[in-house]
């Protein structure tokens, strides 16, 4: 042994990793491994052999998910809004409302985040098991339910994890826009607009709710006659917000005159 090793203890010795333990995988992103013959990666593959394809995707997926939020908006106000829509209109309905890329993004975080214990799982099998039987907070953490684990539903993980995004956007989607619609409906919000049609020689009285517009058609609600109506653009000769006058500051009281 060397001289310079003999004054040392066994404390002192640098701490060797036992052989055979890998380091724990923290990683969110969803296993593959196992889905390879799935259609999302199949889907994933044509993209990256084609990368345009992945702006057309993400526009036609915005396009759904806009067409999906218009439908249950409308339904509030009792309008078929698909019987009003051109072509064009399918194209650009997910691009009206900047909320439909924050569901998408907060559709994907979520389920990501739901399916991190079932990936903990997969990336690191024995350091999970050796948590399961510690303690049973573990065991429901990792357990496989259909909350933390595919396995129960039958899909591939990364399969069950896009029809997780899809469900959370679609549920996201429909609470966002029926909410809205029973603001405008109950209390009172909305674009504020006054409406000439072709041919009147002034506005139509009250004030109407803009809810929303097609290449062809105006939607608007009108709050007196608690009723909607969808309008033709070729009707209409002016539409102007609303001024809405604040209300007066009540001027101070002069301070009483000194005696």
């Amino acid at each position: 042994m060397d001289n310079r090793d003999q004054g040392r203890t066994d404390g002192d010795m640098p701490a060797i990793a036992p052989p055979g333990e890998a380091p724990t995988d923290w990683s969110v992103l969803p296993v593959v491994h196992g889905s390879e013959d799935s259609v999302v990666m199949v889907l994933w593959r044509l993209l990256r052999q084609e990368p345009a394809l992945i702006v057309s995707a993400g526009y036609v997926l915005l396009s759904l998910l806009g067409l999906w939020s218009s439908y249950f908006f409308y339904l509030r106000f009792e309008l078929s809004i698909l019987d009003y829509l051109q072509i064009s209109d399918f194209l650009v309905a997910g691009l009206r409302d900047p909320a439909y890329a924050v569901i998408l993004g907060g559709g994907i975080a979520l389920a990501i985040v739901v399916g991190w214990p079932d990936t903990l799982r997969r990336r690191n099998p024995a350091k999970v098991e050796a948590l399961r039987a510690r303690h049973w907070g573990w065991r429901i953490v990792f357990s496989r339910t259909p909350l933390t684990s595919w396995d129960v539903s039958g899909m591939r993980p990364l399969t069950g994890l896009c029809t997780a995004v899809a469900f959370f956007m679609a549920l996201g989607a429909a609470i966002y826009s029926l909410d809205k619609a029973e603001g405008i409906r109950n209390e009172g919000r909305g674009n504020r607009v006054t409406v000439q049609l072709t041919g009147d020689a002034a506005a139509l009285k009250g004030d109407a709710r803009l809810l929303g517009s097609s290449s062809a058609f105006v939607f608007l609600w009108w709050p007196q006659q608690h009723r909607a109506e969808a309008v033709p653009i070729s009707a209409i000769k002016r539409m102007q917000a609303a001024v809405v006058v604040p209300k007066a500051v009540a001027a101070p009281k002069p301070a009483p005159a000194a005696r």
